[in-house]
């Protein structure tokens, strides 16, 4: 099912979708500092900074899940890297071997949710690693997933529709955009237009919020419009996931503009 591979947006290396997704600050590699003491990282070391390759991922698991004993008030926010890094190391693994990890992110992100239900991170991994699940799943129960994506979706906006340079609103539009539409399932380019217009207007610097847009205004039929997004998409500082993923917008929006011409 294209549409729920797409869902896994929020942090492919590989791919531009992501989150799904994430703020691109510089790389924070926790070193021989308190986590690997056994005390809580610092809450600066909670940001959702760029991961570069699996061993990466896996070294910061290792740090927070030595850490979580002794975590206190960086309980949240531990929990919420947990479920983000397991999806990023799903991400990573690809199909079938991701499963497990998404599973785990899965388990992190609904004890986060169960904790502490007005923190975003929760429905929003939640969410996506759910996304992950369905992407490797039977057409059948991919699409019986998909209800839940979309609820975790809409408590994550409501809490923070701003979080992850507007993450929610990107995965939404995404998938309003790419399901098949009624009465198959939930498509609809209407919402899609709606929920990415807001992802644009929360973070006009992210290269996915336009690439996104454009792709449904293509399918809406307003081309000259959807042309000024791909040259956004091409003039954008940022992106999700980092560098790469910027790097992988801005290839796809000279293709789509060669090939709208």
């Amino acid at each position: 099912m294209a549409y729920l591979v797409q869902v896994k947006a929020e942090s492919r290396h590989a791919n531009h979708f992501s989150e799904i997704a994430w703020c691109v600050l510089v790389l924070l590699v926790l070193g021989n500092g308190p986590a690997a003491m056994g005390a809580s990282p610092p809450l600066a070391a909670y940001q959702m900074n760029q991961v570069a390759s699996s061993q990466e991922a896996k070294k910061q698991l290792s740090q927070y899940e030595k850490a979580l004993p002794r975590a206190g008030n960086n309980r949240g926010p531990m929990l919420a890297q947990m479920a983000r890094l397991y999806f990023i190391l799903g991400d990573f693994a690809g199909n079938p071997s991701g499963r497990e990890y998404y599973e785990k992110g899965k388990d992190w992100a609904q004890l986060l949710e169960k904790e502490q239900p007005r923190r975003v991170e929760g429905h929003y991994w939640l969410a996506l690693n759910l996304g992950g699940l369905a992407s490797l799943a039977p057409a059948k129960e991919a699409l019986k997933t998909l209800p839940a994506i979309i609820q975790e979706l809409e408590k994550a906006e409501a809490i923070d529709g701003g979080y992850a340079q507007g993450g929610p609103h990107r995965v939404l539009g995404r998938i309003y955009a790419r399901a098949p539409a009624w009465p198959f399932s939930v498509g609809d380019l209407q919402k899609s237009e709606e929920h990415l217009r807001k992802a644009v207007k929360i973070s006009p610097d992210n290269s996915t919020n336009h690439l996104y847009l454009a792709q449904t205004l293509f399918e809406m039929g307003k081309t000259e419009e959807a042309r000024k997004e791909l040259e956004k998409t091409l003039h954008s500082k940022r992106h999700a996931t980092g560098p790469q993923g910027l790097k992988e917008d801005r290839e796809k929006a000279r293709r789509l503009l060669k090939e709208y011409e």
